[in-house]
């Protein structure tokens, strides 16, 4: 049985895809920047929060993408209300579940770990996570193992002992590199396609399918 279950963030345990598309168009508007459409803003995410601004920059401004995620967009995102970001259907049932059976419950993200705190101690905070991991400074982000490595070392827990879950690619491949089994959920940013393209195998299509596959793995 798992010990453990680390989730990505981002349309994984939280759509926060409204709130992403609203910040980075409030950041691109103070850059006299057109807006990104909520799909161009689907597609962009998931590599961190740089390369979420590098793409959404016009071709002509890339080369200011580091101040403009630095300086302009992670201000307004860290202060963003998260107004419009909400849970998924049957997540709150699962996590209790999960937390029922003793298992230790983590997120590791790509979004900024002063961002992802804000969200862990709003939306999340019910649901007694152990870690919020985000991204640092120094740090190299998903699917790079080494976040995912060192939070397992925390928990104390071998990654024999625990699944990766997420909605991108970046998951299915930093579970491969952690050593970890994997679980890649249908109701996030990513297509069916897109992920069996990066090698998952194990497909959940609600939370309540999610739920039963990590009690029996």
């Amino acid at each position: 049985m798992l010990k453990a279950v680390i989730f990505d963030l981002d349309g994984t345990v939280l759509d926060t895809l409204p709130d992403l598309n609203a910040c980075m168009n409030a950041a691109l508007a103070q850059f006299s920047c057109p807006p990104v459409t909520m799909e161009q803003t689907r597609r962009f995410v998931g590599n961190g929060g740089l390369r979420f601004a590098e793409l959404s920059l016009p071709a002509e401004k890339r080369g200011q993408a580091e101040h403009f995620y630095r300086d302009v967009y992670c201000p307004i995102h860290v202060h963003c209300k998260n107004e419009r970001t909400v849970l998924f259907a049957g997540e709150a049932e699962c996590l209790a579940a999960l937390k029922t059976a003793d298992m230790k419950l983590a997120v590791v993200t790509n979004k900024s770990q002063a961002a992802a705190d804000v969200l862990g101690k709003t939306k999340l905070a019910p649901f007694g996570f152990d870690a919020i991991v985000g991204n640092r400074d120094g740090v190299p982000v998903k699917p790079d193992p080494t976040s995912t490595l060192a939070l397992l070392r925390e928990l104390g827990v071998s990654p024999a002992e625990a699944a990766f879950v997420g909605d991108g690619d970046t998951d299915v491949k930093t579970a491969k590199n952690a050593g970890m089994r994997s679980v890649s959920v249908l109701w996030g940013y990513r297509t069916r396609e897109e992920l069996t393209a990066a090698g998952a195998e194990a497909f959940a299509s609600d939370f309540a399918q999610l739920q039963k596959m990590l009690l029996n793995m």
